[in-house]
């Protein structure tokens, strides 16, 4: 079991993981409850929160629930309360798309996707604002590098995730004084239920250059340390295996 560091009440650091309960959230949440942070996850289905705050005890950390939906903007308020002592990290993995032709996307499906992933990403800033204010924190979304070039039949999770990029540079500006920085790190292909999931998956790693899906520890480790590096800000760091210079 790995060893988990010894950090006094007055010296844990603080971190809020969206989309803590699987994938890319988890596998973020897990090295840093192992490192003794204070990790609260945040989640729609709470089933999955309290699965993965299982997994994070087995693994020797420690991790908190928080149920809810990052569209909501008052349940968001409530978690920004959970935190108002000070936050030190807020990475936004929070979200989710399907494919369909624009066509025949309707307008329900439409604001699922870009509510969850833009609006969401909007809310949970807003809100946590003065608790990572109070601690110079920093935040890093999670943009799927769908924004990077027209994406037919994810036209909806494309505008979302340009969306994000526009917002994590904006906030970075605007949040400099207060000395929060936004980040956000571009996963290409990775490993996960939903990649699993996905009918063209196959056909996606064909065109990775290096030849492979990356691991959710991979992503993690990028959104870490971009997380932790006091002088960058406004910026995207891509995780693809090089799609992006080549798709």
């Amino acid at each position: 079991m790995p060893e988990t560091v010894s950090i006094t009440a007055a010296q844990q650091p603080v971190a809020v993981v969206a989309g803590g309960g699987s994938g890319i959230g988890l596998a973020c949440a897990l090295r840093l409850a192992r490192e003794g942070w204070r990790v609260i996850l945040v989640g729609r289905t709470e089933a999955r929160l309290d699965a993965a705050v299982q997994d994070i005890a087995s693994a020797g950390g420690a991790a908190e629930a928080f149920v809810g939906d990052v569209r909501d903007w008052d349940r968001m308020a409530e978690l920004a309360v959970r935190v108002e002592d000070g936050l030190d990290l807020l990475i936004n993995s929070a979200g989710g798309q399907f494919a369909a032709p624009t066509a025949e996307l309707s307008p329900k499906g439409w604001h699922a996707v870009v509510d969850t992933n833009l609006t969401g990403a909007f809310y949970l800033c807003r809100q946590l604002f003065p608790a990572l204010s109070r601690r110079g924190g920093a935040v890093v979304n999670v943009v799927a590098n769908l924004w990077q070039r027209g994406a037919p039949e994810m036209a909806h999770s494309a505008a979302a995730r340009a969306g994000v990029v526009n917002l994590t540079r904006t906030l970075a500006v605007e949040r400099a004084p207060q000395g929060v920085r936004l980040n956000a790190v571009s996963p290409g292909v990775t490993d996960t239920l939903g990649l699993r999931r996905y009918a063209k998956h196959e056909e996606a790693l064909a065109k990775v250059p290096l030849g492979r899906a990356a691991t959710v520890e991979e992503v993690a480790d990028a959104i870490l340390f971009m997380g932790r590096s006091a002088y960058i800000t406004g910026e995207v760091l891509a995780v693809d295996g090089g799609l992006q210079l080549v798709a």
